[in-house]
């Protein structure tokens, strides 16, 4: 069954399960009397995706964007301080109490301790009895298992090792160690992808439910940052995974042959979409994403009747001083976004929609007018009652580029999954959020590679994917042969460009506490390549240790 319908499938469920005017009274709900269809079963396997869907987006994107060179959300006047959570953030200088990392530590226990009750449930059911075969029994139990190993390798990235637990009835435990989490993620792994489903058909949809390809990629992320993880080289590894996921092992996947079409209304049929958070049009709509990206008036942009508010907030680090100074390599050499983008990167043009489906570029950039309609963009704040020009910096009163300075037409703004305007308004929300795509693995491969010194191989790795995001694929800035780690670093971020993850990314490259970025200086402190445990969670457990250098000692 299909994530993505699995609300209307329940209801449906309750709906024909009505029609039996018979009363039936139980004192309990057990397997007996809950799982009588094989629909059942698929409304207890997605309780921990409808979580994951919630955990891809919000504090975690938070946590692995506005802490590095990435994105930014300054304080506009009175907007956005937020009693300086989000200088925090861009400073290092965050605390056990912060309610981003509360939320994340907390969403990801909690995510383990969903997948565990519906891994319980499910073991009990007889399969036969409902029509399904074993291999569904395996497939439904695997991807629980699966999914249990990626929310703990989200809190080991997060928090470093992390209580263990087997059931949601094992005993309260302390934290297991860095190791004893890697093994264990690996564990699960490893005896899930093999009784996993593949993927039938290359383009068949991604519904959501992880495949046997999207469990591999998980070990391969885990192999990929072990170093940053456990201190330990596990490249070979991850690099054999790549290559077999790339040649069809783990079932049919390809790059696709357009930038947009991981991203696009249609994204679920991408033969390079690996594991998507399902969403569309009042179903499941994934839909923070664009809520704290645009102006409050930027519904006149995109000629469209945008839902609920929005809060102007996040956008691309400034690649420049002010509108005459650009910042360069002397002044900090990571960031600076938008700069790294070649001039002939289709994906650099400002965004517009072009009707049925299509447009072109990503970002909102300039004078925010409508191509089509001519409306315009007007300030309500700093700029009230002004045509809004989003520009490529942060310095309100030109007297410095600083966290504190910005106004509403600060940044560049990231439209990564595109929205139509109002004769497509019922396509809103409908692109997927692409938590695997097969890029990344183009790219794990190319820096194991590279690593491993072949540095002409990772590079031709990286300029396959590149050259579809140019004309008629003539790429004018390939990666060159003997390439260095900021070029690296640079490539995947234009190419990830606000998915979440590049502070994983930057740990793993040696440069997210040694390196100065936008208004960031290097902080030379290993204890925050990871976050605090929240105080309140150690109150509730006190076997919980705290990470070193939050502790007070």
């Amino acid at each position: 069954m299909n994530l993505r319908n699995i609300i209307i499938a329940a209801a449906g469920t309750l709906a024909i399960t009505a029609c039996d005017l018979d009363e039936k009274f139980y004192s309990s709900v057990t397997p007996d009397t809950f799982f009588t269809q094989p629909e059942n079963t698929y409304a207890v396997l997605s309780r921990p995706f409808t979580h994951w869907k919630w955990y891809l987006g919000n504090d975690r994107w938070y946590l692995q964007e506005l802490t590095t060179d990435e994105m930014a959300c300054p304080a506009q006047g009175k907007d956005f301080y937020n009693n300086g959570e989000y200088v925090r953030l861009h400073e290092f200088t965050w605390a056990p109490t912060d309610r981003f990392i509360v939320n994340t530590y907390e969403g990801t226990t909690g995510g383990i301790a969903r997948a565990l009750e519906a891994y319980d449930d499910l073991s009990k059911v007889d399969y036969g009895k409902l029509g399904m075969s074993e291999a569904d029994r395996y497939d439904q139990l695997s991807q629980l298992n699966a999914i249990i190993a990626w929310f703990y390798m989200r809190g080991l990235d997060y928090f470093g090792g992390m209580p263990i637990y087997k059931s949601n009835n094992d005993p309260v435990v302390g934290r297991s160690t860095d190791k004893e989490t890697f093994n264990h993620i690996e564990q699960l792994l490893k005896e899930a992808i093999p009784k996993l489903k593949q993927k039938k058909a290359l383009g068949a949809s991604e519904d959501g439910y992880i495949s046997q390809a999207a469990a591999a990629t998980m070990l391969a992320e885990l192999y990929f940052n072990a170093e940053s993880y456990i201190k330990e080289d596990h490249y070979s590894e991850c690099a054999k995974l790549c290559q077999d996921i790339i040649a069809g092992v783990y079932g049919p996947y390809q790059l696709d042959s357009k930038w947009s079409g991981p991203f696009c209304f249609d994204n679920d049929k991408s033969p390079e979409a690996i594991w998507n958070v399902p969403s569309q049009n009042a179903k499941l709509e994934f839909n923070w994403y664009y809520r704290y990206f645009y102006h409050t008036n930027s519904p006149k942009y995109f000629n469209t009747t945008f839902p609920a508010s929005i809060y102007n907030g996040f956008g691309l680090s400034p690649s420049r001083e002010d509108a005459k100074t650009p910042y360069t390599d002397s002044d900090f050499k990571l960031g600076k976004p938008y700069s790294k983008f070649n001039d002939k990167d289709l994906r650099k043009q400002p965004y517009e929609y072009k009707g049925d489906g299509k447009y072109k570029g990503m970002f909102l950039v300039g004078d925010q007018i409508n191509p089509t309609t001519g409306e315009k963009t007007l300030g309500n704040r700093s700029h009230s009652g002004q045509l809004v020009s989003f520009v490529d910096y942060v310095n309100a009163d030109g007297k410095g580029s600083t966290m504190l300075n910005g106004e509403e037409n600060s940044m560049i703004r990231l439209v990564k999954l595109p929205i139509p305007d109002n004769n497509d308004l019922t396509r809103l929300w409908d692109p997927d959020f692409p938590a695997i795509r097969l890029t990344e693995v183009y790219y794990m491969l190319a820096e194991c590679k590279w690593r491993a010194g072949d540095k002409a191989a990772a590079a031709q790795l990286i300029n396959t994917v590149r050259k579809r995001n140019f004309t008629n694929g003539v790429d004018p800035d390939p990666v060159p042969d003997n390439f260095d780690v900021y070029r690296l670093a640079d490539e995947w971020m234009v190419e990830f460009l606000g998915e979440g993850r590049r502070r994983t990314d930057l740990i793993r490259l040696g440069l997210f506490t040694t390196e100065n970025w936008w208004t960031h200086k290097a902080t030379n402190d290993d204890n925050k390549k990871r976050f605090p445990i929240p105080s309140i969670d150690i109150q509730a457990n006190p076997l919980l240790e705290q990470n070193p250098g939050y502790d007070g000692k």
